[in-house]
């Protein structure tokens, strides 16, 4: 793989524009990948979202997913810190157009993604030459794992189309920022007054 195919696919959509990090640190992000393996693991987070180890969103779920693999994998093969951070717009080469693959959008912290990118750049061989191949492997893992913990390691059945999920965290993560910019203009509005 010659670093002119790795750079083949921005962190969006091809034709979109880059994706803004909100003010908490998120993103929307998109990887490649085939349309049964996401319903698969959106079908595995609504059926666990309730239990103890459970989601309140499908993102939030990806976020765990990611971040087990980037800190398991800098201890293996880095000391435990970060690897340098891949060029931008590295995602890898991405298949022939396939009627069963698609962009698929998470909301993540900018820095988790990023460290994800990292790990597969620093790491990437034959098995591994695109991005969206590492997330495909960790989501059949996933859904597998959360298969036979809940459901006798049988797929759960489809979530509604509509399954989105409420993160408190979320909520009070914004909540906070919200507050703190309210103060921050307060005191700008009092000090020029």
């Amino acid at each position: 793989m010659t670093d002119r195919d790795a750079l083949h696919v921005d962190d969006q959509a091809v034709s979109g524009p880059a994706a803004r990090t909100t003010a908490t640190g998120y993103r929307s992000v998109s990887y490649y990948l085939p349309a049964a393996l996401h319903a698969r693991l959106k079908a595995a987070w609504w059926a666990t979202r309730d239990c103890a180890d459970g989601a309140p969103t499908l993102s939030a779920l990806v976020e765990g997913i990611f971040l087990e693999y980037v800190t398991r994998t800098e201890l293996e093969h880095n000391g435990g810190q970060p690897f340098p951070p891949a060029p931008r717009g590295a995602q890898g080469p991405r298949g022939i157009a396939s009627e069963g693959h698609r962009l698929v959008a998470y909301y993540l912290p900018a820095d988790l993604h990023a460290r994800l990118k990292a790990t597969w750049w620093a790491l990437r061989d034959a098995r591994t030459p695109a991005l969206s191949s590492v997330v495909e492997a960790l989501f059949v893992d996933a859904a597998a794992t959360l298969e036979q913990r809940h459901n006798n390691g049988t797929p759960f059945p489809a979530a509604p189309d509509s399954a989105r999920g409420v993160s408190r965290a979320a909520a009070v993560r914004q909540g906070e920022w919200m507050r703190r910019e309210w103060e921050h203009r307060r005191g700008e509005s009092s000090a020029q007054g």
